[in-house]
């Protein structure tokens, strides 16, 4: 088996690599998010189970992310569905530029659900009003390169609108990380934030525990047209997921997905995947939302061909 290096990067902490090692780079999502630490958990769970394996989380987004991998900066990348099988395809936001070298660990690791925080006291508390006849609004958005700000992109296509348009209203738009946009809404410095995250969202709970506020759900024709256009699917956020929620709300789900580059050796590949499927206490130890990865649907839908080293393990537990 390769021998790498382990240079872990928990909540802004590094260890030093030894001397001539090899290090795996893991592109994650943004710092203070649920990917950071979902990825940051999961690389350690890799390390026990063989020391030989060691991983570096860093920062990433879910829209840059297959591009890092495809270049080379990072061979382990954080993901959702319908963005790895656009980049692999060169459709959509990758239009014309295939990323012929991403391949699937597995899918499902959890649903992340889109979040739409309105402060109890903002002056409009439903989506078809806000972006269509909303002026003077204060919203944090997570920074671009992210999913939640490229669907943000999509929600105000859909209505029609756009970032000038809105601007153009009053609209202040912050584009930040999800701690930032926690703080910016329990200062009362923004009403509204949007937010891509696994249940239950830190960063939305930190926000909601700061000031009385709800989530806005989705009419029904946003999600069916974000469904048919941009491949989204949806979800009941149950009622008491978060403070000051009292009610089920309807809104945008995407499934993450782990993707790897096919110049990933196929041993460490093989070793990934077998420590998650084999431990399915410990995903669900680092974050309640990874307790719905199963090995038997790993493969899932298939939005990038299977890294050899997971179709090897697959096949030998009998799930292909």
């Amino acid at each position: 088996m390769i021998r790498t290096t382990f240079l872990g990067l928990f909540l802004g902490f590094g260890l030093t690599a030894t001397a001539g090692a090899q290090t795996i780079e893991w592109t994650a999502g943004q710092v203070g998010g649920g990917w950071f630490g979902q990825a940051s958990g999961m690389a350690a769970m890799v390390h026990e189970s063989d020391p030989n394996v060691t991983i570096r989380v860093v920062p990433g987004g879910g829209t840059a992310n297959p591009t890092k991998v495809q270049n080379g900066t990072s061979q382990i990348g954080t993901g959702l569905d319908i963005f790895l099988k656009a980049a692999y395809d060169g459709t959509g936001i990758y239009e014309g530029k295939p990323h012929d070298k991403l391949r699937l660990i597995g899918m499902s690791f959890s649903d992340i659900y889109l979040h739409m925080v309105v402060a109890k006291n903002a002056p409009i508390q439903d989506m078809d009003t806000l972006f269509k006849e909303g002026k003077d609004i204060s919203i944090a958005v997570t920074k671009v390169g992210s999913s939640d700000e490229q669907t943000f992109r999509y929600l105000m296509e859909h209505y029609g609108t756009s970032y000038d348009d809105l601007k153009s209203r009053g609209w202040k738009l912050n584009l930040v990380e999800y701690s930032t946009a926690a703080s910016q809404f329990g200062d009362g410095i923004v009403d509204y934030v949007f937010n891509a995250l696994g249940i239950p969202g830190a960063a939305i709970v930190e926000g909601m525990q700061a000031r009385p506020a709800t989530i806005m759900p989705f009419p029904e024709a946003t999600l069916t047209a974000m469904g048919e256009k941009f491949g989204y699917g949806h979800k009941t956020l149950a009622a008491g997921t978060y403070p000051g929620q009292d009610s089920d709300v309807p809104t945008l789900i995407m499934a993450t997905a782990l993707m790897a580059s096919s110049d990933l050796s196929e041993d460490v590949a093989y070793q990934m995947i077998k420590t998650f499927c084999e431990k399915p206490e410990g995903l669900a130890a680092i974050h309640a939302s990874i307790a719905v990865f199963d090995c038997a649907t790993a493969a899932g839908t298939k939005p990038a061909p299977l890294h050899p080293g997971v179709e090897k393990y697959l096949k030998e537990r009998g799930f292909m």
